[in-house]
């Protein structure tokens, strides 16, 4: 996956700052499994949209993501 990607002609650094990206764009750029994200969601700390049936993330929540962090306060 590019991290260069358009949808819907928006680059991910426009929507990373006013939008939404997709799991695996969080995936690329945060360089974690699938597996970290949503281990992370169930856990309440990478709060998601549902848009249908696609999962969103805010564009500024992905940008201070942090995989794994909630295992600090454990």
């Amino acid at each position: 996956m590019k991290i260069t990607q358009t949808q819907g002609g928006v680059s991910l650094g426009d929507r990373l700052d006013h939008g939404y990206v997709l799991i695996d764009e969080v995936c690329a750029l945060k360089m974690c499994g699938k597996t970290q994200v949503y281990a992370d969601i169930k856990a309440g700390v990478l709060p998601v949209e549902k848009h249908g049936r696609s999962t969103r993330i805010r564009g500024p929540v992905a940008k201070a993501y942090v995989p794994g962090s909630r295992h600090e306060g454990a």
